[in-house]
């Protein structure tokens, strides 16, 4: 496609030859041994399984997102152990005398607390790996923690985690470690989720029925992934139950959802289905109907469908998709204005997992991505509408290759091409005056990305892990470049035919991280990354609906940059049953996007990209992280002190200023207790310090014309933020094959009066200069909040 993709191969294969003379000759004195681990009763694959040699139990395996391992023994009688958490630990003596297949069989754990205890042991992963900043969030563990209006919800559970500030009160917009929220590469299934929030961003777009697999990595992230400078969120669906029909849902008091799976072809084929409404807008129509705005009907849905086949053990293949909307209108009474708007996700995913020999493993997958925003209103004469959005299509091949016990390598490409709509719309009004933007066109663009990743264990202690991934991204036509002379006149242009080259980028994005193990119980961790982001998020201030708009780089815009370097202590306790961390952060910023300061919205043929500054920034921080994930005490505590800073020439008079997320403190303390096997309470406590806000200072009066004065950008604190919540699960007995519980929970248990935004009050006489301005809170919920959710199985 491009002379730059013949050149990677080169590249990498110099990296390849680097590392080879490293690679000791694999003699047949030991077999790697591979296959896949799954739930006794539905055959469900069980990804984040560890699997131990217990005569050598320093050396282990991990079973990724398809439940699939490998790992490599000498040749011998070995004890191997099974662990997965919320399941029997599973032991089985082997004989191992040449490479096999091995599948293995978990039984779910009982919920009575002597058995809970058994389970009281874990691999000590976190501390082994040369991997920092990932947290793997069992799903048992996060749908009993107390969430607004009784909703399991994933994002705001990882934003109580150390390094992830939440975007405000109910809100599931995140941010890691100093990046901004276009930063994070979330994905489900491998495809691209643009906006992970519904209603108004207070839930995600995550049915927690539907979740089978959530790990966060919070920088540093090996070099499969790109795309995104500060952190993945990686989520896979589970793939049915394959031995029999099963139904879960729930009931709650804003929602409620459905998940329906069983087999095609029992052990072989399977299906899923799961589906979640709101029904907000029947509740609250009644209460509205005569009021000025005469009801404001708005809902949500979503549905999840997975389909997976079992050709035969070396191969799989595996069908997912989803679709969620946002739905509502909005009138007058009156009449005199209305709107109707919706938003939402398509992700789409076709994978075809192969195994070449227990060594070598392959996925290949097809993917498609897709969000869009609608908004059409009608204001006496005049009539308008917005759409702007983003779809991809792309084509990925990954490998994993383990040549020997002491090196895995990873390597594999993904091509996209992208179509953006950054912001096209109509307006017109009765008389046949026309407002649209009839100069602003969908945008173009390929990119692609090419990598190679090693895992060396130099020795018992030392491991290293080396990865380069190699990207490339192209603006491409139609496309038309204007100048434009000062009064916005259009002076000349320069026209692109489709599909014509309009602007290439390239960059080499090097993973280097290492550990080193003073004892099975406690390491040091290293790693150093460089990232590129070719595609922008730009959020728009002044409305509270979803109209962050997507841009590509471009010869207007160019491409986001960060270099991240971090290190961290890990330490794990009594018997491996607590896990602890310290790390420390520092990233550095290029190429980041603001609106200029007197940039103004409404109908314009000007491209977006011609409102934007460009500007650099820092960021750097301390993360404390205790877990505790078995027994009948569970859960973690975690703390963040951080500075996230941005300097743009054109805004703040050059000055550096704190970007929008910086909190100094961040910390969260989040525990569940299981009881007996009927009862089990959870809670959590979150405090933040204020985001900052740029606030007027002043207001004058100058010829009749009230004209305010703005302080330094971001220079205002809102009041800290902090709350309690609480939740307990009630499990009833099994009556014939029905599996039931309540869950009760209050959300903001002390009615803390936490802002959601500010606005100015005044006092005085504008006229003889003794006004006095004041940013007086808006709490949207200051009162306990309790919701009640039955949950059933059957």
């Amino acid at each position: 496609m491009f002379k730059f993709l013949f050149v990677l191969p080169y590249r990498f294969l110099l990296f390849l030859l680097f590392f080879l003379p490293f690679f000791p000759a694999s003699g047949q004195s030991s077999f790697t041994v591979s296959g896949y681990v799954r739930d006794a009763q539905t055959q469900e694959t069980l990804p984040g399984a560890t699997i131990i040699n217990k005569n050598e139990p320093q050396k282990g395996s991990i079973t990724d997102a398809n439940g699939f391992y490998q790992l490599t023994f000498p040749a011998g009688n070995h004890t191997v152990l099974v662990q997965y958490i919320g399941y029997q630990p599973f032991e089985k003596t082997i004989n191992i005398t040449a490479a096999t297949s091995l599948n293995f069989l978990l039984s779910a754990q009982n919920k009575t607390i002597g058995e809970v205890e058994i389970t009281g042991r874990r691999t000590n992963e976190n501390v082994r790996s040369t991997q920092m900043g990932e947290v793997i969030l069992p799903l048992e563990q996060i749908k009993t923690l107390p969430v607004l209006f009784g909703e399991t919800d994933i994002i705001k559970t990882i934003q109580l985690l150390p390094g992830v500030k939440s975007g405000g009160e109910g809100n599931t917009g995140f941010y890691v470690r100093g990046g901004g929220s276009d930063q994070n590469l979330v994905l489900l299934n491998d495809a691209v989720v643009y906006n992970p929030g519904h209603l108004m961003n207070f839930f995600s777009v995550f049915n927690s029925d539907a979740i089978g697999k959530v790990t966060l990595l919070k920088g540093n992230m090996p070099a499969r992934y790109g795309g995104r400078l500060s952190s993945v969120l990686d989520i896979a669906t589970r793939n049915g139950n394959s031995d029999s029909l099963k139904a879960t849902g729930g009931l709650g008091l804003i929602a409620s959802r459905l998940t329906l799976e069983g087999p095609i072809v029992k052990n072989k084929a399977s299906f899923l289905l799961s589906g979640r409404r709101t029904y907000i807008d029947q509740l609250a129509a009644p209460f509205l109907k005569n009021t000025e705005q005469g009801g404001v009907p708005y809902y949500f849905y979503d549905l999840n469908g997975g389909l997976t086949y079992e050709i035969n053990f070396r191969n799989r293949l595996y069908l997912d998709g989803y679709y969620g909307r946002d739905v509502g209108e909005f009138s007058l009474q009156n009449a005199s204005f209305k709107a109707q708007f919706d938003w939402g996700n398509t992700a789409a995913s076709l994978r075809w997992n192969h195994i070449f020999n227990p060594k070598l493993f392959l996925n290949v997958s097809g993917l498609y991505t897709g969000y869009k925003f609608n908004f059409n209103s009608t204001f006496d004469t005049y009539t308008s509408k917005l759409v702007t959005g983003v779809k991809d299509k792309s084509t990925k091949i990954d490998l994993d290759w383990q040549p020997n016990a002491r090196h895995t390598l990873q390597f594999g490409g993904i091509y996209t091409h992208h179509t953006l709509t950054p912001r096209a719309g109509q307006a017109q009004t009765e008389d046949g005056l026309d407002f649209s933007t009839d100069r602003v066109k969908e945008k173009f663009a390929h990119e692609a990305g090419v990598y190679l990743s090693e895992d060396w264990a130099i020795s018992e202690n030392l491991q290293v892990s080396a990865g380069l991934r190699a990207s490339f991204f192209r603006q491409a036509g139609p496309f038309t470049l204007y100048n434009f002379e000062t009064n916005g006149a259009v002076a000349d242009s320069v026209v692109y035919a489709k599909g014509e080259k309009v602007k290439d980028f390239s960059m080499l994005e090097p993973r280097l991280s290492f550990r080193y193990a003073f004892s099975e119980k406690a390491s040091v961790k290293a790693g150093f990354s460089q990232n590129a982001q070719y595609l922008h998020l730009v959020s728009n201030s002044f409305t509270s609906l979803p109209l962050d708009i997507w841009v590509p780089s471009s010869v207007l815009v160019p491409p986001q940059k960060a270099t991240q370097i971090a290190g961290g202590y890990f330490r794990n306790f009594l018997d491996n049953n607590y896990e602890a961390s310290a790390e420390i952060y520092y990233k550095s910023l290029q190429n980041q996007l603001e609106y200029r300061e007197s940039y103004a919205p409404g109908p314009s043929n000007r491209d977006l990209e011609y409102e934007f500054v460009s500007g650099d920034g820092d960021a750097y921080g301390l993360e404390l992280f205790v877990r505790k994930n078995f027994g009948a005490w569970q859960g973690w505590v975690g703390y963040t002190l951080s500075y996230a800073n941005r300097k743009f020439p054109e805004l703040n008079e050059g000055k550096a200023f704190p970007a929008r997320f910086d909190r100094r403190h961040d910390a969260s303390v989040v525990l569940s207790y299981t009881l007996n096997d009927r009862w089990k309470f959870g809670g959590s406590f979150v405090y933040a310090t204020g985001q900052p806000l740029t606030i007027p200072v002043r207001r004058y009066v100058i010829e009749g014309i009230v004209t305010y004065q703005y302080g330094d950008r971001n220079g205002f604190r809102m009041e800290s933020f902090h709350r309690l919540d609480l939740s307990a699960t009630y499990e009833k007995p099994t009556v014939k094959k029905l599996k039931s519980s309540w869950t009760f929970a209050i959300y903001n248990v002390y009615a803390r009066q936490n802002p959601f935004f500010y606005y100015i009050d005044s006092s005085g006489n504008p006229y003889d200069n003794s006004i006095k301005l004041q940013a007086k809170k808006v709490s949207i919920f200051p009162f306990p909040i309790p919701s009640v959710t039955w949950n059933f199985t059957f």
